[in-house]
């Protein structure tokens, strides 16, 4: 799967990624991960979780952006604001979360975990 992801992250960098979002054919990405024997599903989930490289699937094609990065101050600042939060607010947070759907939740844990969170 590495070799696989290096050479989607080589093609993105030579048609301007990350500065740019790049997209790439659908069906294709989907024909040589096959080839390959992997799911271009768990590879685009494993650059997210793993390079910090967003997709998302059109019609035609796949839209690849670089992930929003969070560096230690942004950690320490989100750290301090939760400090400072009540008990309830912290609670409607998580019942906020409890309550979205399976897809978006697991999302949101990937894109934590992208973001070294945990």
């Amino acid at each position: 799967m590495n070799e696989f992801i290096e050479q989607i992250i080589s093609n993105l960098n030579s048609n301007g990624f990350p500065e740019k979002r790049v997209s790439l054919p659908m069906e294709k990405m989907y024909e040589i991960a096959d080839q390959k024997g992997l799911s271009l599903n768990a590879v685009l989930e494993d650059m997210r979780a793993t390079k910090g490289i967003d997709s998302s699937i059109e019609t035609e094609k796949i839209i690849f952006s670089q992930a929003p990065q969070m560096d230690a101050s942004m950690m320490a600042n989100i750290q301090e604001m939760m400090a400072k939060m009540d008990p309830e607010e912290l609670k409607n947070i998580q019942e906020q979360v409890q309550s979205m759907a399976p897809e978006k939740r697991d999302e949101l844990l990937n894109q934590a975990k992208g973001m070294g969170l945990f």
